[in-house]
């Protein structure tokens, strides 16, 4: 019998990925008596520090995400002058400015859910 940890199902395929729900029922391993424990202070100082950083990115992606959306212009941004005889070279340009805007979306959901998380 396959370990449960194998990457396939048993028919060739790719098993799923487990979701993370899953993990959070799942008894976990008690911690080694050996293992490193970390005193709430100096763990609250960690959390305060990860805190600070992501809001400091968090508010440098909103300010992207701003001047993205700015260029993009609603996908309608003004032609510059080597586009205005070339639509290939505009339509280009509107895809890149696009693919900011939601690559900087993202980034911001994806931050605030980890400020989220933070304790």
């Amino acid at each position: 019998m396959p370990d449960s940890n194998s990457n396939s199902n048993g028919n060739g395929k790719p098993a799923a990925a487990p979701s993370s729900s899953s993990s959070s029922s799942t008894p976990k391993a008690p911690t080694p008596a050996s293992f490193p424990r970390v005193d709430p202070e100096t763990q609250k100082g960690r959390d305060g520090v990860r805190r600070k950083v992501l809001t400091e990115e968090l508010a440098s992606e909103e300010k992207l995400l701003t001047e993205s959306r700015t260029a993009y212009a609603d996908g309608a941004p003004p032609a510059l002058p080597e586009e205005k005889a070339d639509a290939e070279k505009y339509r280009v340009r509107i895809a890149r400015l696009k693919q900011s805007v939601t690559v900087h979306e993202k980034n911001v959901e994806a931050l605030k859910k980890e400020l989220a998380a933070v304790k």
